[in-house]
């Protein structure tokens, strides 16, 4: 019984944590590694302060969650972005403008040596907020 728990919790776990090594002579996928990348602060925090709204959605009343994709090397800059789910283009373009900023302090480690991961957050346009600054 606990071995039906330990796999279920390893396979969930895999769907969340996958990434990728680069070696000399093979490429390997890193289904677990031992340390996640770092980002100073919260990272929500951040992409929320680089947003800015493009005035066409703010006209045409557009919000909603932009999910971007890129990978984290093993320097902690971030590459290969992609929209993987986004609402219209002005709105993905500075999704991915925004995730384009992001550095982390450290990579993800995989027995002590940095691994490239790969990583998805979700970036998300509400016009309350708008708004609330345009009030203040």
């Amino acid at each position: 019984m606990v071995r039906i728990y330990i796999l279920t919790f390893l396979l969930l776990l895999a769907n969340f944590a996958i990434g990728q090594t680069v070696d000399s002579t093979e490429t390997k996928m890193i289904i677990y590694f031992d340390e996640t990348p770092a980002f100073n602060g919260d990272i929500i925090d951040f992409i929320q302060s680089k947003i800015i709204y493009p005035e066409s959605a703010i006209n045409d009343s557009k919000q909603g969650v932009v999910y971007v994709s890129f990978c984290i090397d093993t320097a902690g800059e971030t590459k290969n972005h992609e929209v993987i789910r986004g609402i219209r283009e002005d709105l993905n373009f500075e999704a991915l403008r925004v995730s384009k900023l992001i550095r982390f302090e450290k990579p993800a480690l995989q027995r002590g040596k940095p691994v490239e991961v790969k990583f998805t957050v979700p970036i998300k346009f509400n016009l309350r907020y708008i708004k609330n600054e345009r009030r203040k």
